[in-house]
């Protein structure tokens, strides 16, 4: 069994020997029988955390409260950090929240599998006893290579519809096929999905488009084949995507460092709504997936830039509005049209080679040198200073006196 328990948590699991023992649960377990390196140790037992608290006082073993409700603290050694979970049984609503209402502290390890999802996450592993405990067979379902419920999957789904995404992203980063059943099941309970917190559905997204790069047993295609669960499971529209399938024409071509720009261009070409910034407002922002106002503005620029190239909008009025976001519009256009990325590419390189001022912070002359001319009103400081940007653009010299002189004749022709 290639299991591999550090020194510290082999002395932690002889510390509470008399009292309980000690357990790991979860990735670590399945990824050890993989064969994959796992990383975070997941603990359990029956041991609550102030029961915890008061064996490893004193001792070398440090314990931080993480959710009383939940029964889950971190145990700290040295450099080494663990979490913990006391058995429970947990208590859902009819919402499908993720988070249990309430939970009942248990002393079965089989009551706690329970309470899990897959098989293949409910594996325990007795410390001392160098031994597995596998109530619902997840052993054998690694080796099929196949994601299945702990319990019914009704149950396991109407309990929490994050578990839907998470099922989609283990089939992907370990290619492991979906139980039938599970599968069906989850498709006929995807509205489970609309209970779940943006912020959440966002990161397992995520997890699932970059499902190519967590394993070296990962796929190269695995985040396709994700998104085409989330077609066939009718996932959208609880993502926030007007429509129960995308069509993945770009994503499919995508290289992974631009597949989520890739992926929003193809479901904005799905949709096909009447402000594509409104839309992306809509999906990334409050009612969405809740990204931060600066992420939604630099996504928000880049899928705009991509579409207002299709569009051939004027070089110079593009490369103003766009040049900072260029780089991954480029990579998005390459795919799309050669053309246009030609077009697009050959005017970015010649404005870095001549350096040619492309903000208004690169003119040589700034808002205190417009002082200086008191007929000026400071109202009209940024048109002026807009105003010479299109000019040195355009040719003009970009020298203070140039331009001081430029402003000048300006305000005597009664330009501003």
């Amino acid at each position: 069994m290639n299991i591999v328990v550090s020194e510290n948590l082999q002395a932690l699991a002889k510390k509470l020997k008399k009292y309980a023992p000690l357990y790991i649960v979860g990735g670590y377990i399945r990824n050890s029988l993989l064969g994959i390196t796992p990383s975070d140790v997941d603990l359990a037992s029956k041991l609550t955390p102030e029961r915890l608290s008061e064996i490893l006082a004193g001792s070398k073993f440090e314990v931080k409260e993480i959710s009383k409700k939940l029964g889950t603290i971190t145990i700290r050694c040295g450099k080494e950090v663990w979490e913990h979970t006391t058995f429970r049984r947990d208590n859902y609503d009819n919402t499908g929240r993720h988070i249990p209402k309430n939970v009942d502290f248990v002393e079965d390890v089989r009551e706690d599998a329970k309470r899990r999802d897959f098989t293949i996450n409910a594996i325990y592993y007795n410390i001392l006893k160098d031994e597995i405990v596998d109530v619902y067979s997840g052993v054998y379902d690694l080796q099929r290579k196949i994601i299945r419920c702990v319990e019914t999957p009704s149950y396991v789904f109407k309990s929490d519809g994050l578990r839907i995404l998470r099922m989609v992203r283990f089939a992907c980063e370990l290619d492991f096929k979906i139980d039938r059943a599970t599968l069906n099941m989850a498709r006929k309970m995807s509205y489970r999905l609309n209970d779940i917190v943006g912020t959440r559905k966002y990161s397992e997204l995520m997890n699932i488009i970059n499902s190519p790069t967590k394993y070296s047993i990962s796929k190269k295609n695995a985040d396709m084949r994700g998104l085409n669960y989330l077609n066939f499971l009718h996932a959208w529209p609880f993502l926030y995507v007007h429509s129960t399938s995308v069509k993945y024409k770009l994503s499919k071509k995508s290289t992974q460092d631009i597949k989520f720009y890739a992926l929003l261009i193809d479901i904005i070409n799905s949709v096909n709504p009447d402000c594509i910034e409104f839309y992306l407002k809509f999906l990334l922002g409050q009612d969405g997936f809740m990204l931060p106002k600066a992420n939604i503005e630099n996504i928000t620029k880049i899928i705009c830039g991509y579409f207002d190239a299709l569009n051939k909008m004027n070089n110079k009025k593009y490369f103003f509005k766009y040049f900072n976001y260029f780089p991954k519009i480029s990579e998005l256009l390459k795919i799309k049209s050669k053309y246009l990325y030609g077009k697009y590419y050959f005017f970015d390189y010649y404005i870095k080679k001549h350096k040619i001022p492309i903000n208004i912070k690169d003119l040589n002359i700034k808002g205190d040198d417009l002082k200086k001319i008191k007929e000026l009103s400071p109202k009209k400081y940024s048109n002026v200073l807009n105003d010479l940007l299109d000019k040195v653009f355009d040719g003009l010299s970009n020298d203070k006196d140039t331009l001081l002189k430029e402003v000048l004749d300006g305000v005597r022709n009664n330009l501003y």
